[in-house]
Order: structure tokens, then C-alpha cells, then sequence
């Protein structure tokens, strides 16, 4: 079993993989869609009888297989730097010769996001080149107006399919763009949420949704409870069989509290072998039921190799008063697993159970 420092390096190093992964994907898909269209940009400057035209795209597409290459060698760098190459250049000697209406400085915009939104380049360089890209824009755009009087009628055809073939992978970046981000958001916020070793919630997370809880109980008086939980005798599990094993040992537990609970509770690391439950909407002598049933299958369901014991937790559980401090509501629950121990372990001691007695 892996300890919590190796299970948070391989889980960085796994989203490192995919991370590679998908910038892999995003150059060569790029590339491959590079060297087919300049490829059927030779036919179409052929048809249109420019030559030069034609032969710079068997430059192009040369260009296009190299950045391919360069991909399959994780050279990205390289990749980037010959696609903003080829893309600036060709844009700027189709727009020189067939007119800013032909549409093909409309290429430079993609290329541009590409360079800035993907790290391959350096900032600083990305900028650079980004910058390029929008002031030649600028300049085709305004400066080179003039068409080609004999490709008049094919003018509209070949803005608006410029266009469109440059808003496809414009609109793809974007998009990928906002996925990544998004992706690593919900990456991010799992790992300042979860515990590492049990995946449950950390204790950060049970603070909030304790004062959130807290703050229900007040404004709209909706009563929740609040139990807390220790494994018994976890030190001798400890200390006879090794920590590794311990920690397999709390992976199981969690996942069996966390899949007795319902849906709507919170089940939460509080440190070491302690855990937290948030019970919302609900009475605590429901709760205590729920809990006691929890309490006395534990053993049944929670097995250890070269462990004879049974694996049993202790559960301190209170209701929520609308007046007390969250502090003090803390030390009421703490108190009764205290109790809960005291009285020999594998047991749910509550508000409700010592009310009950007392009467």
C-alpha cells in the first residue's frame, strides 16, 4: 500500500500523462488538417492558374508533415514554431496576390490562438508571435484590397470558404481550451477537497459544511446532526501489522461509512482515524438507529489478514442546538465518544440514548 506522499506523486504524475496526452492529440490532429488542406490548396491555385501559389504549398504541405514529426517526438516547440511560420507566410503571399478579400489572412487568427492557449512556446515568444499575427492582420486587411479582375466572380466563394475553414479551428481551440480548463478546475478543486489516502471529504471541507449547516439551523431552523467517529484500537493495528496496513485498514472503513450513509450526509476525514459525519435534515433518534446498525455490522463486513480482532469504530452523535456554538456543538459530540470509549468501545452514545436513561 502506497503512502500518502507516493499516492500524491502518482497522482500528479498521472495528470501530467494526460495532459501530454491531449496536447499530443491537439498537434497532430492540427498537423494532419495543416498538410491536407494546403494539399488541396495546390489543386485549387492550379484551377485559379497560380502557379506560385501552387508550388509554395508544396512547400506548405512539406512543412505541415515536418511539424507532424516533430509531434511524434514531443518536440512541440519546434512543431509551433514551424506552423506559425508557414501559416504567417502563406498568408501573406496569398493576400498580397489574390487580395484581402480572398479571405486568407483569416488563417493568422487560429494560429494565433493556438501559439498563446497551448504551451509549447514560451511566453514570452507566444506573445511575440501572437502579436505579429494580429498587426500583419491588420495590415493585409486595410492594405492589400485590390483583387484579381478574372477571379471576380469566385471572390465571395473563397471568402467565405476561408473563413470557414479558419472559424473551425478557431472555434476547436476554444473549445479545448475552456475543456482543459474546466477539467483541471474540477481537478484542482478535488484535491483541496478530498483526503488523499480515503478519498473522503478533508477536514477543510467538513469545517465549511459544519458553519454552512450552522448557518441553516439559524436562518431557517432546519436541524441536523453531527457524530463523531474513532476506529477502535487502530494504534495495535498499527503497531503489530505496520502502517501500510493500517492505512488499508482506514481506506476500508471509509468506504464502508461513506456507503452505509445516505446520499445526502457527509462523511468526512477528521484527522488520523477520526471521523466526521454531517447528518442534515434529519432526527437524531432516526439517526442514532442508522448508526447503531452501522456500528454492529462494521465487523462483519471489514476483514484485515493476520488480524484476529474484530475492526469496530466508537460514535459520539448529538443534534445541533439553534443557540450553542459550533465550538461547543463539537465538544458535546467529543465528549460522548469519550463516553463511548470509556464504556468499553463498539458503541453509539447520543444525546438522545442519555436522555433516555436518565428518564
Amino acid at each position: 500500500m502506497a503512502n500518502n506522499d507516493e499516492m500524491e506523486f502518482i497522482s500528479i504524475a498521472q495528470s501530467a500523462f494526460s495532459y501530454k496526452k491531449q496536447k499530443a492529440r491537439i498537434f497532430n490532429t492540427i498537423s494532419i488538417i495543416g498538410a491536407l488542406t494546403h494539399f488541396a490548396f495546390i489543386f485549387l491555385f492550379l484551377y485559379l492558374d497560380q502557379s506560385t501559389l501552387a508550388w509554395f504549398n508544396l512547400f506548405s504541405v512539406t512543412a505541415w508533415l515536418i511539424s507532424l514529426w516533430s509531434n511524434k517526438h514531443s518536440r512541440y516547440d519546434v512543431s509551433s514554431a514551424i506552423m506559425s511560420f508557414e501559416i504567417l507566410a502563406h498568408a501573406i503571399l496569398a493576400t498580397i496576390t489574390l487580395g484581402s478579400a480572398s479571405g486568407f489572412q483569416y488563417y493568422l487568427w487560429p494560429m494565433t490562438l493556438l501559439v498563446v492557449a497551448v504551451p509549447a512556446l514560451s511566453i514570452t515568444l507566444s506573445t511575440v508571435i501572437a502579436s505579429i499575427n494580429i498587426i500583419v492582420f491588420g495590415w493585409l486587411t486595410m492594405c492589400f484590397e485590390a483583387k484579381q479582375p478574372q477571379l471576380e466572380s469566385l471572390y465571395l466563394f473563397l471568402y467565405i470558404a476561408n473563413l470557414a475553414i479558419a472559424s473551425i479551428p478557431f472555434i476547436s481551440m476554444a473549445v479545448v481550451s475552456r475543456y482543459t480548463y474546466e477539467n483541471q478546475y474540477l481537478q484542482i478543486a478535488k484535491l483541496a477537497e478530498r483526503d488523499e489516502l480515503t478519498q473522503l471529504f478533508n477536514r477543510r471541507f467538513g469545517l465549511r459544511m459544519l458553519q454552512y449547516y450552522f448557518d441553516l439551523l439559524i436562518k431557517r431552523n432546519r436541524p441536523f446532526c453531527i457524530a463523531i467517529v474513532d476506529v477502535d484500537n487502530f494504534k495495535q493495528i498499527n503497531d503489530k501489522l505496520g502502517h501500510s496496513v493500517g492505512d488499508e485498514v482506514l481506506i476500508k472503513i471509509s468506504d464502508y461509512l461513506s456507503n452505509a450513509l445516505r446520499d445526502t450526509d457527509i462523511c468526512s476525514r477528521w484527522g488520523g482515524e477520526e471521523f466526521l459525519f454531517i447528518m442534515p435534515n434529519s432526527d437524531i433518534e432516526m439517526i442514532e438507529k442508522r448508526l447503531e446498525t452501522m456500528c454492529a455490522e462494521m465487523p462483519q463486513q471489514i476483514h484485515v489478514p493476520n488480524w484476529e480482532h474484530p475492526i469496530s469504530c466508537s460514535f459520539g452523535l448529538i443534534q445541533a442546538k439553534h443557540e450553542e456554538p459550533l465550538e461547543d456543538a463539537f465538544k458535546r459530540a467529543d465528549r460522548l465518544l469519550y463516553q463511548a470509549k470509556h464504556n468499553g468501545r463498539y458503541q453509539v452514545v447520543s444525546d438522545h440514548s442519555k436522555s433516555v436513561s436518565s428518564d
